[in-house]
């Protein structure tokens, strides 16, 4: 008998502290909860699991799809049949249409429009991840800056060298179609049923590459060190592209996702005409902290079980009268990284391996710049460009962070209490309270006492490394229900556009976006 079991609850104490992992430990308590001995459980698979870490020390949460040998005492449901992905056709037999960038929303469209047999030609002005991953290790060795070929651009976006995390509000059908594709190509099979899943920055290159090769057999080409320029517009229509080089490729159509760090192409974009309207968008400051703190804060355990895997948070501050800030892109056990594309310019990001295993935990604290702040495009994004060149001088003109301890930031005091850190060319200290604007500055310090009210330490155990501007648009631009924009041929999708933020979005909007190219 095969059956769905939900709310499996398991207190982490009843399990072996140095187990390496949990799944392989369920059977008697599966047994326990279906009033069936450990025999007549046959067999099972992990649905979803998460952790519950309301109360101290914290449960584990299965759903389960069990095999047993006779009805079970307990209630159970019945087992969810999954529809399969349906790949799109490619009616008008659409031949060699141009994907505009290689992060989530241009891969997972590319192999969209490869699989339909439409042989597409994908352009991305960084390099591929093996070209990348040498091109980061030289920037790491002499702080010596590739404009083209860096944590921010190449092939897999900014997400790239990050933790890779998966985890998305949207209800996209396809995002278990997205993981298991993931999985097919090198990512850990437990995404597949995770609350909160990720891949690794070690992981991600390979399955990257993977996703690649498929896309090559199935038709598609890649050119990377290609940036674009333009759209080519002919008849009111988008005709192709002209690359950086002055190179015209006529197409079709044209997929742009380009992602946040393809600023310039979409200031081109708002130039040509296109339909679009300012939108808010974060910016912030990265936090680090021990990771054993965090564990232990969030576990309320002395030690964690080898099981358990790194803590994670997710915390929120809405003071009155004040701006709301919230963290973002938590990596545990992870490091900081400078994700820039621009000398003389800092911006920073986080990651972690996959066994996210390091000693340091970080994570970036938001606030929401509201469109009304610019009075266009331009000034929001010369904004951001400040923010950048501001903090590579405070931090010495070396890619050195500028950093700040929590305590001296709600102060204004420019100290650093910790020493080490993760970021890889080090820290020094200054002034991040006078880096962002007033309003965010304030709003920052009142969300660092309230954190610290409910994770004690979190405010003066911290370290502030600023800053991260790459976290949203400030721009969205209008499509209709195929992805189409306002100029007909030429379809935008994922975080560039302004319609998805993060990993699993973007990817899923470079599918539908990808569908309605051929079936527009």
């Amino acid at each position: 008998m095969r059956l769905r079991l939900d709310n499996l609850q398991i207190r982490v104490t009843d399990l072996p502290f140095d187990a390496p992992a949990a799944e392989p430990l369920l059977k008697p308590f599966i047994a326990a909860h279906c009033g069936v001995s450990e025999a007549e459980v046959l067999n099972y698979e992990v649905a979803a699991k998460s952790i519950d870490g309301r109360r101290k020390p914290p449960s584990l949460i299965y759903s389960l799809h069990v095999e047993l040998a006779r009805k079970p005492s307990c209630r159970f449901a019945g087992v969810p049949v999954m529809e399969p992905f349906k790949g799109v056709e490619n009616p008008r037999r659409m031949l060699h249409p141009i994907v505009v960038g290689t992060g989530p929303a241009g891969l997972l469209a590319a192999w969209q429009l490869a699989a339909a047999g439409c042989r597409p030609l994908i352009l991305d002005r960084g390099y591929d991840v093996e070209t990348r991953a040498a091109d980061i290790v030289r920037f790491r060795l002499g702080r010596v800056l590739n404009s083209e070929s860096n944590y921010l651009l190449g092939e897999g976006g900014a997400g790239t060298f990050s933790d890779g995390k998966l985890y998305t509000r949207t209800r996209d059908p396809n995002i278990r179609f997205i993981l298991e594709a993931f999985v097919r190509h090198g990512a850990p099979p437990e995404i597949l049923y995770l609350k909160r899943p990720h891949i690794g920055s070690d992981r991600l290159p390979l399955m990257i590459a993977g996703i690649r090769r498929e896309i090559e057999s199935l038709g598609g080409t890649f050119r990377f060190g290609c940036g674009v320029r333009s759209i080519l517009v002919r008849d009111g229509r988008c005709a192709g592209v002209e690359t950086l080089n002055g190179e015209r490729i006529d197409a079709p159509a044209v997929l742009v996702g380009h992602g946040l760090g393809g600023r310039g192409l979409t200031l081109e974009l708002i130039r040509l005409g296109l339909s679009m309207q300012l939108k808010g968008f974060q910016v912030g400051c990265r936090i680090e902290h021990p990771q054993e703190m965090m564990d232990r804060h969030q576990f309320g355990l002395r030690r964690r079980p080898a099981f358990l895997g790194a803590a994670e948070y997710n915390f929120v501050s809405h003071p009155p009268q004040a701006k709301g800030v919230s963290t973002f892109c938590m990596c545990p056990g992870g490091e900081i990284v400078p994700s820039t594309a621009f000398p003389g310019r800092l911006s920073t990001n986080g990651m972690s391996p996959c066994r996210r295993d390091g000693q340091y935990a970080n994570s970036c604290l938001i606030t929401t710049l509201e469109p009304e702040t610019f009075a266009s495009p331009l000034d929001a994004f010369e904004f951001l460009a400040g923010l950048e060149r501001r903090a590579f001088k405070l931090g010495g003109g070396d890619y050195t962070a500028p950093a700040q301890s929590g305590a001296g930031f709600v102060r204004q005091e420019a100290v650093v209490q910790q020493k080490g850190g993760s970021y890889c060319f080090g820290h020094r200290a200054a002034p991040l309270h006078q880096l962002l604007p007033k309003q965010e500055s304030a709003a920052l310090a009142a969300a660092l006492v309230h954190f610290e009210k409910i994770c004690p330490g979190f405010m003066s155990r911290g370290t502030l490394v600023g800053v991260e501007t790459y976290v949203s648009s400030p721009v969205r631009f209008l499509r209709d229900e195929h992805g189409e924009s306002s100029l007909p041929g030429l379809f935008l999708a994922g975080e560039g556009a302004g319609a998805a933020g993060g990993i699993m979005s973007a990817a899923a909007d470079g599918l539908k976006v990808a569908g309605g190219m051929l079936g527009a």
